[in-house]
């Protein structure tokens, strides 16, 4: 059997989808031996995949994606005789021949939901995806002979608003890079990225984003409504937003009169954001809406404890291992963040139970429950 797998995001989004499609092109080439791979991508991103005999390697062309998967990858499948062709980042080419089976990976559904659900972002690049995405996936979906999503909660959502029958939907849970594990206190720090003092003063860790749903400025606010209060006076340590200067969340910080509580850190490489997730004393993630959602579980993996939202996926990947907020209240915010860390046995209880969740996360089990999904196709079809 011949399978194509669209690698090309892996080429330049490290997080996200970018390490979904990392990690499932590496795991399903090294643990299948038997079927011949087409790697749309640079090889240069899969070093310990170059020379195997069952791969080929096609680096995509340097144009706009949408060109790259609507034009150039349809005429590379039919070139390269595909039997299946995996599209792991939501979207797919519209004119795959029939002769090829798809398979397409559907994260989520968050550009089709009406903004009374979801604000739109005002990134515009962001914008113009949402858009794209919005005008294909509804007709690949139809196409595609399978359809892999991240949580049970996106596969309802895919059933709701992409009318797909939910037989040839497969939920296949992301996974947890070795990567996030709880770092002995004398791993050196990565040069110039953090500061030994972000690192010595009690602090609160936050993911931020221009994106409203990552809910940014409610954690500020949540964190001005109680940070008199705190009892190690914690900070507030947002991390992942490169223009952060520019951004409402920093303009809301200094309107509150926190400049010297809240630090922006810009985006960090991973070694970085694995030192302070280990460091942090708590973890908050007030998301409005996530199809999977691996923040909590870096943190936890990392023997940090989490505040989260209770909303969308994140209560089916944190089960009982965090406390559970809702996103848009500030006072259901600032409450749990008085709770965990004016509570120590708590702390540690929730770290404990953080580590046991994160052994259900594994992307050993990504690739596996992947594979099958290729074997159910394989005597159906032209496959």
């Amino acid at each position: 059997m011949r399978i194509g797998i669209d690698a090309h995001l892996a080429s330049y989004e490290i997080r996200g989808m970018g390490k979904y499609v990392l990690q499932l092109v590496s795991g399903v080439v090294t643990e299948d031996q038997k079927n011949n791979y087409v790697i749309y991508g640079d090889p240069r991103v899969f070093p310990k995949l170059m020379g195997r005999a069952n791969i080929t390697f096609r680096k995509p062309r340097a144009l706009p994606y949408p060109l790259w998967e609507q034009a150039v990858l349809p005429f590379w499948a039919r070139q390269d005789r595909l039997d299946l062709l995996h599209c792991p980042v939501n979207t797919a080419p519209v004119m795959l021949s029939r002769k090829t089976q798809l398979v397409i990976t559907i994260h989520d559904v968050m550009y089709l939901l009406p903004r009374s659900v979801l604000s739109a972002s005002g990134v515009f690049r962001q914008r113009l995806g949402n858009f794209y995405r919005k005008v294909i996936v509804p007709r690949v979906s139809r196409r595609a002979e399978r359809i892999i999503t991240v949580s049970e909660y996106s596969k309802q959502e895919i059933i709701e608003y992409l009318r797909v029958s939910p037989g040839v939907i497969r939920v296949t849970h992301e996974g947890i890079d070795a990567n996030f594990r709880n770092l002995a206190d004398g791993l050196t720090l990565p040069h110039g990225e953090l500061s030994q003092d972000t690192l010595d003063s009690p602090f609160i860790l936050v993911l931020g984003a221009g994106d409203p749903r990552k809910n940014t400025e409610g954690a500020i606010r949540a964190f001005a409504s109680c940070c008199r209060e705190l009892p190690n006076h914690e900070r507030l340590v947002i991390v992942g937003m490169r223009d952060w200067r520019s951004s409402e969340a920093y303009r809301l910080a200094l309107q509150l009169n926190l400049a010297d509580r809240v630090l922006f850190t810009g985006y960090l490489s991973e070694p970085a954001l694995v030192r302070l997730y280990s460091s942090a004393r708590c973890f908050l993630y007030p998301t409005l809406y996530e199809g999977f959602g691996f923040p909590p579980l870096e943190a936890m993996a990392c023997g940090t404890p989490v505040i989260t939202s209770y909303c969308t996926s994140i209560s089916e990947v944190v089960g009982d291992a965090a406390i559970l907020i809702e996103p848009s209240s500030t006072e259901s915010i600032s409450k749990a963040l008085l709770r965990l860390l004016g509570d120590e046995p708590l702390r540690l209880q929730l770290i404990q139970l953080g580590k046991r969740q994160v052994q259900k996360f594994t992307w050993e089990s990504t690739v596996q429950k992947t594979l099958d999904v290729y074997a159910e196709l394989r005597g159906t079809g032209n496959v």
